[in-house]
């Protein structure tokens, strides 16, 4: 139930994916989106005071883009200002919305009381690799260190099975989508599709390039859609990558990996 001080939003999702990070989410939210009529929001901030940059690229991919001047930072609450940008624009369509932060999963739900929550998650020792990985080739090291990789990955590792000991106590329907399986099973994605009632089969590098995320555009078309990283990195990046896993051994075990 949406909490009372920010009152109920004017249009419920279909369905909400809470995601770690590198783990397929944004793939797989471009694989369920089929436009106009089926969208999947990446990352859209929904509850924070200003949307994220991503949610304007989107939007002006579906051809409803946002003027400037109804972009602007506001005095209202979150779900005011969704009401205001979104209510209009999600006129006739189905939609879902992807995060990849906890405090946000939780916000998320307690606001948009999704029907149904993916939780899509990968073997965290991958998890922190492909970080490395990212913000080597996006040159973004100064903001997102291999200590803030490390700090994320055991903050949010935990984060996902508190909220699924909180999806539990809600009776919300949950799914464990694990990138190892989604990624390599056509049967896997179109039981994601089953669960929550879309088509599936949209375009897996959609707004990719927007989303300073090109590197992967390239990756995909040579390998496939779903083709697994390819990594050039040290030693010692891959010594921290094991150093999580052995840290989030809880979440390795829930999750079915190998410590």
């Amino acid at each position: 139930m949406a909490d009372a001080q920010i009152g109920s939003p004017p249009a419920l999702p279909d369905f909400y994916i809470a995601a770690i990070g590198r783990s397929g989410s944004t793939m797989l939210c471009n694989w369920l989106s089929t436009p106009p009529d089926h969208i999947v929001f990446n990352e859209p901030s929904f509850l924070r005071p200003m949307n994220t940059r991503l949610l304007q690229i989107q939007l002006r991919s579906l051809g409803t883009p946002v003027p400037e001047d109804d972009w602007t930072e506001r005095a209202e609450a979150p779900l005011d200002r969704f009401r205001r940008l979104m209510g209009p624009r999600l006129a006739g369509r189905r939609w879902a919305a992807k995060e990849v932060l906890c405090e946000q999963h939780f916000a998320m739900t307690r606001a948009f009381s999704p029907q149904r929550v993916i939780v899509t998650v990968r073997n965290i020792a991958d998890v922190a690799l492909s970080l490395f990985e990212k913000h080597r080739l996006q040159d973004n090291l100064d903001r997102f260190s291999d200590d803030w990789v490390v700090d994320y990955c055991l903050r949010e590792s935990a984060g996902i099975l508190d909220y699924l000991d909180f999806l539990e106590a809600e009776e919300t329907p949950v799914r464990i989508a694990r990138y190892e399986e989604f990624a390599g099973s056509a049967d896997e994605r179109s039981e994601l599709a089953r669960f929550v009632g879309w088509p599936g089969g949209g375009d897996v590098a959609a707004n990719l390039e927007d989303f300073d995320r090109g590197f992967e555009r390239e990756r995909h078309m040579e390998g496939g859609p779903w083709s697994a990283d390819h990594r050039s990195l040290s030693e010692e990046c891959v010594r921290l990558a094991a150093e999580v896993a052995e840290r989030c051994s809880a979440y390795q075990r829930r999750f079915g990996y190998r410590g």
